[in-house]
């Protein structure tokens, strides 16, 4: 039995006007809100505006699988729609963050409850032990760690 628990993704970026219809179906199927965590589920209607603000698009909902959207994030990734989604933590489940910009896949990071990202110890121990860099190419390698180009912050809506 999978857990429930609330996620929230944010869509934006380009996007084909062609797949808007098809957007519109799949954040509907997710049974989403836009009005935040314990709002109405979002209708055909209420997104068709959103995503025709041309802002970033907000969805929330509190009892997402495992905190994510698997067939809509499917979806935008397929299509190399934008994206950021947080999960919140809950119970053995770390909460995270997730980033997609077009690439091959998204990027998964681990997050604090309020959506700071985290660095994994192992990652900054594994750099500062990592013989083959000089103390340079150690700052190098931690600052990469740091600013991550996946992160940036996403872009409003553009239709292409």
């Amino acid at each position: 039995m999978a857990d429930h628990f609330p996620g929230e993704i944010h869509i934006g970026g380009p996007i084909p006007r062609a797949v808007l219809r098809k957007l519109i179906c799949a954040a509907v199927n997710e049974g989403v809100s836009i009005e935040g965590y314990g709002g109405p589920d979002a209708s055909d209607d209420d997104l068709q505006k959103a995503f025709q603000e041309g802002s970033i698009v907000r969805l929330y909902a509190d009892q997402a699988r495992y905190g994510m959207f698997a067939d809509l994030e499917g979806f935008l990734v397929k299509r190399r729609i934008h994206f950021d989604r947080f999960s919140e933590a809950f119970c053995e489940f770390s909460a995270e963050a997730v980033f997609y910009r077009g690439g091959e896949e998204a990027i998964i990071l681990p997050a604090d409850q309020s959506g700071h990202l985290l660095l994994r110890f192992e990652d900054i121990v594994g750099i500062l032990d990592d013989s083959a860099l000089d103390d340079g190419g150690k700052v190098g390698a931690i600052r990469r760690l740091v600013a991550r180009p996946e992160t940036e912050p996403l872009a409003p809506i553009r239709f292409i």
